[in-house]
């Protein structure tokens, strides 16, 4: 069905009635908060669930159920916080805005959030939940302030949506909950996955699990060596105002992951890099062949008789605190990491290691493959079934 600004472009096919402009205040009741006095300490720690920004974590996953702080009776009646009804729509006005949720019970909240009580007869409440997630760039956009960036109250009340008739909003949201039902679904898998990993890489590495030969028969024990005797490293000089301008088809890495690509390359083979410095130091990463990285990482290699992916495995389960200089700016440098006292296997029993580990690193790409899949329906599908 051709979009013409009140029809949307798709569209369950027993409605056909435009859809109406409305003024979000005339189809739901709007509710705000606000933050008890934490000098009165009785105030707080109650049965009360009180929404916070230390909460953000929580929204934009359908429901909020849990709130890291609760407050009393008491701290409602002695402030001007209020107390919403389950299923009441929040949205976060300031810090993290444009986040919002469904609450799960009763609860309060800080100044920080807007809350909507849809009127039952005009406005179903996930359909509303499914709309402030559209219109969260906008929110973003419009947010203004130096330090913390905000949205006054007066664009919330002159705030119109458009909406449809209540049975098409009903089935609209009850659609669009499946798919985020799916998607948790993903996340909880790829979250045991990793999980799992996590759990053998601790067998392994404290060797209570053991890899056998073909033939049954035991390898060796694991020596003891110092990690520069089975890793070598190489630096970059490459800047990230050096390849500004520059884009081809070579992959360049820096602490966060992949940058870009650019039309050169500085390293050949498979490898290991390391963020040397800043928030990230020791967070690691396996790069592919012909990339290359910049300057605030380090390239390590393995040496002979070493496995790349088992010494990428081994890195991960070094710990680099002991290693951090710098008040100001965390740094870790190889002179002092390479002298860390390490087990390790002989190259056969590293590369059935490597096998095993790599094998589950490619189920859980595979589910995070899915889930952005998943995403990026349910985003084409924001676009198309609302106007």
């Amino acid at each position: 069905m051709k979009k013409n600004g009140q029809i949307p472009e798709l569209r369950f096919k027993e409605f056909n009635n435009p859809w109406k402009l409305e003024l979000l205040e005339n189809i739901a009741k709007r509710g705000s908060g606000h933050t008890p006095n934490k000098k009165h300490k009785n105030y707080y720690n109650g049965d009360i669930k009180w929404v916070s920004l230390a909460d953000s974590k929580y929204l934009d996953d359908g429901f909020i159920n849990e709130t890291t702080y609760q407050i009393s009776e008491e701290g409602i009646r002695n402030s001007s916080a209020v107390l919403h009804d389950k299923g009441s729509v929040l949205l976060s006005r300031d810090a993290g805005i444009g986040k919002s949720a469904v609450m799960k019970s009763k609860m309060a909240v800080s100044q920080h959030f807007i809350v909507w009580k849809p009127h039952k007869d005009k406005l179903d409440n996930w359909f509303l939940y499914y709309i402030l997630q559209i219109y969260k760039p906008e929110f973003e956009r419009i947010a203004i302030g130096s330090t913390i960036k905000t949205i006054g109250l007066p664009y919330f009340k002159k705030l119109k949506i458009k909406v449809p008739e209540l049975e098409e909003q009903q089935k609209i949201a009850s659609f669009l909950s499946a798919v985020d039902i799916k998607i948790a679904q993903l996340q909880r898998k790829k979250e045991l996955l990793e999980e799992y990993k996590k759990g053998v890489m601790q067998q392994i590495f404290s060797r209570q699990l053991r890899f056998t030969k073909e033939d049954g028969g035991a390898y060796p024990d694991w020596e003891e060596k110092r990690l520069g005797e089975v890793a070598k490293k190489e630096s970059s000089s490459i800047s990230a105002n050096k390849i500004e301008d520059n884009f081809g088809n070579y992959k360049i890495y820096g602490a966060t992951g992949l940058i870009k690509c650019i039309d050169f390359y500085e390293v050949g083979e498979d490898y290991i890099s390391i963020v040397k410095d800043g928030a990230g130091v020791g967070r690691t990463l396996l790069c592919e062949a012909e990339s290359s990285v910049l300057g605030t990482l380090d390239i390590i290699k393995p040496q002979k008789d070493a496995n790349l992916y088992f010494l990428y495995s081994l890195l991960n389960n070094l710990n680099f605190t002991k290693y951090i200089t710098g008040s100001t700016i965390p740094h870790i440098y190889f002179k002092d990491y390479s002298k860390a006292r390490i087990k390790i296997p002989c190259i056969e029993e590293q590369t059935q290691i490597s096998h095993f580990l790599s094998a589950i690193d490619k189920k859980i790409e595979v589910v995070q493959s899915q889930i952005k899949h998943t995403q990026n329906f349910k985003k084409g599908l924001l676009q198309q079934m609302f106007v």
